[in-house]
């Protein structure tokens, strides 16, 4: 059962880099692969940081304080992180500034340091995984690398308040994604699932309708 949370992020990434973009308006294939190894690497000092911030904000009660610190924990900080490392590193990336450009480079980087946060969430639960842990989470994160990819073009290149707003909207989308945590940890299982499921259904349509032709090809 643990496959899902540590394969999931690296095969989804597999299918999508080897869909049929053809022409100058993506990056090659290696170019991807280089950019998710590099967000792997990224990811080791990341986590560094988001144990510190994980301990800070660490907690759990009912209520709204249950949906904060599982919004805090396991959505904002990881994607904040990785989002920085990428702000931090992206004149470094090989991209164009076309959409399909954009949108695969920012997911294969995105894809790789969450990977690497899978794994150890994994190490750090090792003897007391769950259901949440085990599908949930890498369900949300799935969600989290569709939606920041999708809505990255908006605001190229990520400078001052296209910055800004860019944080913002991952503020937003962790708000959303942490609602079916909250949802599972409440005991309304029906409503996590869907709150989880919805977002990976409506990602693939934009997915589809943004890039055609990779999804025909």
């Amino acid at each position: 059962m643990i496959l899902f949370l540590i394969a999931s992020l690296p095969l989804l990434f597999a299918f999508v880099v080897l869909l049929p973009w053809g022409g100058s308006r993506a990056p090659q294939t290696l170019t991807l692969v280089s950019t998710f190894l590099k967000a792997m690497l990224i990811a080791f000092p990341g986590y560094v940081v988001i144990v510190i911030l994980r301990a800070i904000f660490g907690f759990s009660y009912d209520g709204f304080l249950l949906y904060l610190s599982l919004f805090l924990h396991d959505q904002l900080v990881p994607l904040l992180v990785a989002l920085g490392g990428f702000l931090l590193v992206q004149r470094t990336l090989t991209f164009a500034a076309t959409d399909e450009s954009i949108f695969l480079t920012i997911f294969s980087y995105l894809a790789g340091f969450l990977f690497i946060i899978n794994v150890t969430d994994a190490l750090r639960t090792w003897g007391a995984w769950d259901a949440p842990l085990l599908f949930l989470l890498p369900v949300l994160r799935i969600d989290a690398v569709l939606f920041i990819g999708l809505v990255a073009k908006r605001f190229y290149r990520w400078e001052g308040r296209e910055g800004v707003l860019f944080c913002a909207t991952v503020f937003g989308i962790s708000l959303v994604l942490a609602l079916s945590a909250y949802f599972n940890a409440s005991n309304r299982l029906g409503w996590s699932i869907a709150l989880a499921v919805a977002p990976v259904l409506a990602g693939v349509a934009l997915f589809a309708m943004r890039f055609p032709r990779a999804v025909r090809g």
